[in-house]
């Protein structure tokens, strides 16, 4: 029996219970807990900075009150009891209850001021800083009082230490009542400004994934019938203003789609209903009243027409489905360049001889031979020879050229000399069962596959067709292909 991992188990629970909540709050909270974090950061630091600021100018003061004192020579006695007006200069007088002593190695008190409830103890380690000419700043903390702050200063007469110590102190209290009030202060904007950051939080979610909560009711209102619908896109250069552009191309494929299926469910239903049509009516035709053989032969000779047609667009659309579908199986195989132009050409002649077309291989410049899965290309390249000569005039030339390109594309091109293809319609002419002329008729055959299926199969072989025509002067027709030379 597998043992069960509670670490793995506690993590999906809680990613599952995640995963309940909506964004925004997650948003939301996210923010919350970055601002709990940084906040206390940040007022450690201020109160950090602004307690050494406030220390360092007691020091300074209770620095320049000892230099002050040993320059006038009070260590010598000539002072005596006069310290106060030190004090008073540099640190407040007795506003800050300030304390200062003049004293001897042996511990004798050479002078000091007139403050005499506070006793300033002298270390060892102050002075043996002394006796190398090193003062020494120390705090004392006191039972129910702010903390004493003091600083040992040696007398140095020539470089060489009298025995004469400097020592001057003052209470942190007005230090110490600040950095209350600022602490008080944190203590109450930190929840505020947390509860404030949550909210602010919350509410700016909330405007970022409106485009979003938009690309939701957009696809509410989407159905097969009604692809209009398009979302706002912001104003602002974001990523969900690139998201909003991207879904709104997306629905307009979409709608190009189902539109091209609606078209292509029509014109199929029109296409076949034609044929079928015929031979229901040749069928009541002759089933009316007694005919002759020939009649009945005639009737069956029209029904076996049609039938064919329509046979041969079911297979056409079938191939052409599976082909865009890339289900159709293809093996490709060695084909020699020459003869395949030459046999495309004389196929299309046949086609042509109706209306004295002449088809003619005018250029190749391509290897003597390629892979390709022959069947298809033959037939995508017979399609668009057919498609160039039903356009063409009587007696008119089409022309056949094969040409290597720099980026590795082999390209059969076919050029007419018809009527021209108008340039709005240059890309319409593959979709199925599209034909230029409105009246879509079948007078030149065919039902308007041809171009659509070239295409599929060109893509089968990695590459594509497009057309370049100027009416009035013929249609130019590339097929391309992924260039395989044959080994």
């Amino acid at each position: 029996m597998p043992i069960l991992d509670f670490k793995k188990f506690r993590k999906k629970l809680f990613l599952r219970y995640l995963a309940r909540i909506p964004i925004s709050i997650r948003l939301a909270a996210g923010h919350g807990l970055l601002m709990a974090t940084l906040l206390p950061l940040v007022g450690v630091g201020i109160y950090k900075l602004v307690s050494r600021d406030l220390l360092k100018s007691v020091d300074i003061a209770l620095l320049a009150s000892a230099e002050s004192m040993r320059a006038s020579k009070a260590y010598e006695g000539l002072v005596n009891g006069g310290l106060d007006e030190f004090l008073s200069a540099f640190l407040g007088g007795r506003d800050v209850n300030a304390y200062a002593r003049i004293v001897d190695l042996s511990g004798n008190i050479r002078s000091r001021s007139t403050r005499d409830d506070v006793t300033l103890p002298i270390t060892k380690e102050a002075m043996a800083r002394a006796e190398q000419g090193f003062s020494t700043f120390e705090t004392w903390d006191r039972a129910e009082k702010p903390p004493f702050r003091q600083l040992t200063m040696p007398v140095i007469v020539g470089g060489i230490f009298t025995g004469s110590i400097v020592q001057v102190g003052a209470p942190l209290d007005a230090t110490w009542a600040t950095l209350r009030q600022i602490r008080g202060v944190l203590y109450l904007t930190f929840p505020a400004i947390f509860g404030v950051s949550m909210i602010a939080g919350y509410i700016m979610a909330r405007r970022s994934l409106a485009p979003v909560d938009g690309m939701r009711r957009a696809a509410d209102q989407l159905s097969a019938t009604d692809l209009s619908h398009r979302i706002d896109v912001p104003n602002v250069r974001d990523e969900l203003h690139d998201l909003a552009e991207t879904f709104n191309r997306m629905l307009s494929r979409l709608e190009d789609a189902f539109e091209r299926q609606r078209r292509f469910s029509s014109d199929v239903s029109h296409e076949l209903r034609t044929p079928l049509t015929a031979i229901r009516g040749e069928a009541e035709l002759a089933l009316r009243r007694q005919r002759s053989a020939e009649d009945y032969r005639a009737a069956l000779e029209t029904i076996q027409k049609e039938s064919v047609a329509m046979g041969v667009t079911v297979e056409d659309l079938l191939l052409l489905a599976r082909a865009e579908t890339g289900g159709l199986p293809t093996t490709k195989a060695p084909v020699f360049t020459g003869d395949f132009l030459a046999n495309a050409a004389a196929k299309a002649e046949q086609l042509g001889k109706a209306k004295q077309i002449q088809v003619r291989v005018i250029e190749i410049e391509a290897p003597q031979n390629f892979l390709a899965a022959e069947n298809y290309l033959s037939l995508a390249l017979g399609n668009l020879l057919s498609n160039a000569i039903k356009h063409s005039p009587e007696r008119g030339i089409v022309t056949l050229s094969c040409k290597k390109s720099k980026n590795g594309l082999l390209t059969f091109s076919v050029a007419d000399q018809g009527e021209g293809i108008p340039p709005v319609l240059l890309e319409k002419i593959f979709d199925p069962f599209f034909r230029v002329d409105s009246a879509r008729n079948r007078i030149a055959g065919g039902v308007g596959i041809g171009l659509s299926l070239a295409r599929a199969l060109a893509k089968l072989h990695g590459g594509d067709v497009h057309a370049e025509s100027t009416q009035g002067r013929g249609s130019h027709f590339h097929l391309t292909i992924h260039q395989a030379l044959a080994t």
